[in-house]
């Protein structure tokens, strides 16, 4: 199995202490163990895939608040430059689409996969208002 794509950020942040709800549930993410027969895997592999589904919206999430927390330090700065803020708000908005589509995609897995209650999914991955 090859390691997630966003192993190294995860590795990265944890090193410079960067605290977050979305870094801790990716670091605990593990393998799957199990039944070894056909439909032990077959259940195996779709926990995995909706985990990965939830590790996509985390990751997204987790590259939103870094960009958050970009634009806040930016806005402290003297003399800062407004087509820089400009940019880094269009890129703010555009990964909170990306954040919010890949809350849907989860919530859309989650049913298909037979989970109806998902109201709980907009407390656990809240989208932050868009920047103006």
């Amino acid at each position: 199995m090859t390691e997630p794509a966003w192993k190294k950020l995860v590795e990265q942040l944890k090193d410079q202490g960067h605290k977050s709800p979305y870094l801790d549930r990716l670091r605990q993410r593990l393998p799957a163990v199990g039944r070894t027969d056909l439909a032990g895997e077959i259940l195996r592999e779709m926990a995995s895939a909706l985990g990965r589904s939830e590790d996509k919206v985390n990751v997204a999430l987790l590259e939103l608040e870094l960009q958050g927390i970009a634009l806040d330090e930016l806005a402290l700065r003297q003399g800062a430059d407004s087509t820089e803020r400009a940019e880094m708000i269009v890129a703010f908005n555009r990964q909170r689409e990306v954040a919010a589509r890949a809350v849907w995609e989860l919530r859309v897995h989650r049913e298909a996969l037979g989970f109806r209650r998902n109201d709980d999914l907009a407390a656990i991955y809240p989208i932050p208002p868009k920047r103006a």
